[in-house]
């Protein structure tokens, strides 16, 4: 094994929160190693590293995380499958869609305003909108978001409006806008990590809509991520050494069973050992605690921070649903352009439990985009007859599969309803004790029931996606809920280290310090305590930027600590 010399601070994981509190750590002048399980980028190269190839990007998912993972959904037998669609690589976010929605003020304190629905484990937040308020700010800065304020009346407050203006909507993001306000609903432009415009001199270019955002890099650099926006300077400051293509294996623990370092196998398999005083982890919020889980020692005997059987519960992945329209005598050429286009928020937080609803939280309509979410005849060819729908007498194959393909594909447009879905005990993550992936470790397995609201919830917004597109005018208008959460196959993945005030019922304090330790901190989506209606990317920075004074101090004070 290989021992490194000792740092201030250990970050596994370098994406959206991990590359944010790696970066903003190096400025402070703390030593920083980040440890990434994908490969490193440089932006000056991303036009020629980060392609369009569909087959690569769709069919072989090279793009994405590619190791065996266990679900057991609704009480089905274990389905093993690379279920979690991660972005992968040094600099993340970079394969998502740019939806950069701040959460409502009602989306923190749910079990205040509506109580908490039996058989769930619906909480508040230890924080509020106000607390965030300023670093929802400096976030969409970070993502470079584009957007435009005052639209409808159910935009969270703000005290500034957006970076950049809003992505200019496409002719069906208007037919969709229209048809949306017939019904007197409140369309608006998305807000979206995309730049609209180039900074000049550099290689941050604005949008050219190739329509190849989702579960694609971007090889103009014009979609927000921590790999062009701040991991540059960081690692200019010669504080932060980046190692890709390394899996983390342990976090290490000395005789007083106080976190020391992180254990971890290179690209070749050899295993590393990296002293730390203080440690992030910052992974996909199921591998967080997978991490936990497998860092046991006598002193954690059922893994870090997992005293109470903590860790891994209260997961959540959104609920969704996709509707689309062909429209026979209209091109919409829907892979083109951004897929944050058109939304209606009529529907989302209480909206439709104070309208009698039998459900307490809904979601957001996203209109606009193709089908099968990305653009491209091989994604849309792939999805349908899948958890894409096509019309009665259509089979998934041969001859009369082609026509419908070859005449929907650019006539077609798509609605799709990202639910909130409420958070279970019993839904959880768990190391599975016979799937191993190609290290040899534990495989997650995820075991998700969703409940009863969510299920009633699904279904409103799957019959509001279609009402809309035939206001719309649409000749055929198909849908369905997916069979499989839409969030857990886009990555969707909360609570597992859900934040808190109480050792008993969650994993770490507001700042991700993990309850009983004074140097262990977790971050991202899996400190969430309810998934809100919306994508969860924003609300990942604005509490990464929150933390990182915390996380700043308990690194000099380790550091003081062991000097002194």
């Amino acid at each position: 094994m290989i021992t490194h010399d000792r740092v201030d601070v250990c970050v596994v994981g370098l994406g959206a929160s991990g590359g944010t509190i790696a970066s903003a750590l190096a400025h402070e002048g703390l030593s920083v190693v980040g440890i990434e399980a994908g490969p490193d980028h440089d932006p000056a190269d991303s036009a020629s590293a980060f392609t369009s190839d569909e087959v690569a990007a769709i069919a072989d998912r090279r793009y994405m995380w590619s190791e065996p993972e266990v679900l057991v959904y609704d009480g089905g037998p274990p389905l093993v499958f690379n279920w979690l669609p991660r972005n992968i690589g040094v600099g993340g976010p970079l394969h998502w869609s740019g939806f950069s929605y701040r959460y409502h003020p009602s989306d923190f304190r749910i079990a205040s305003d509506q109580g908490i629905p039996e058989g769930s484990s619906v909480a508040d937040w230890p924080i509020s909108y106000d607390e965030l308020d300023p670093f929802y700010e400096q976030a969409e800065a970070l993502l470079n978001v584009a957007g435009a304020w005052h639209q409808h009346p159910y935009d969270p407050p703000r005290r500034a409006d957006f970076p950049l203006p809003p992505v200019p909507l496409t002719g069906r993001a208007e037919l969709l806008a229209g048809a949306a306000r017939a019904l007197g609903w409140h369309p608006y432009q998305q807000p979206a990590a995309v730049r609209t415009r180039a900074v000049p001199g550099t290689d941050l270019h604005a949008c050219n809509n190739c329509g190849h955002c989702t579960f694609f890099a971007c090889p103009r650099n014009a979609k927000g991520s921590t790999l062009v926006s701040v991991l540059p300077a960081a690692r200019a400051t010669g504080n932060l050494d980046v190692r890709a293509e390394c899996i983390a294996t342990l976090v290490t623990v000395d005789e007083n069973g106080r976190p020391d370092g992180v254990r971890y196998l290179d690209a070749g398999g050899e295993a590393h050992e990296q002293p730390a005083g203080t440690i992030v982890l910052a992974l996909n919020a199921p591998y967080v605690a997978r991490l936990m889980l497998m860092s046991s020692s006598p002193h954690h005997p059922q893994g870090l921070g997992n005293e109470a059987d903590q860790v891994g519960r209260h997961a959540t992945f959104h609920s969704s649903t996709m509707a689309y329209g062909v429209f026979d005598d209209v091109l919409l050429h829907a892979e083109r352009g951004p897929q944050v286009q058109i939304g209606v928020d009529d529907f989302n937080e209480h909206r439709p439990w104070d309208a009698g609803a039998p459900f307490r939280r809904g979601g957001v309509l996203n209109g606009g985009m193709p089908a099968a979410f990305a653009g491209g005849p091989i994604s849309f060819a792939s999805a349908l007859g899948d958890w894409v729908p096509l019309p009665d007498g259509v089979p998934a194959y041969g001859d009369a599969y082609l026509r419908f393909a070859a005449h929907a594909y650019p006539r077609h447009v798509a609605v799709f309803g990202l639910g909130e879905d409420l958070p279970r005990a019993e839904n959880r993550v768990t190391l599975d004790p016979d799937v191993r992936d190609s290290a040899g470790l534990p495989a997650i397995r995820i075991t998700f029931t969703p409940h009863d609201e969510d299920r009633a919830s699904a279904q409103y917004l799957l019959d509001r996606s279609m009402e809309w597109l035939n206001a719309a005018g649409a000749s055929t208008v198909l849908g369905a809920v997916p069979p499989i959460p839409g969030g857990i196959r886009a990555g969707h993945a909360h609570g597992t280290t859900r934040m808190g005030t109480s050792a008993d019922s969650s994993v770490a304090n507001d700042a991700g310090l993990v309850h009983g330790f004074d140097n262990l901190f977790v971050a991202g989506a899996g400190l969430f305590v309810t998934s809100a209606g919306y994508n969860p990317c924003l609300t990942i920075v604005a509490l990464a930027l929150r933390a990182v004074g915390t996380i700043a101090d308990a690194a000099r004070d380790a550091t003081n600590d062991r000097r002194g």
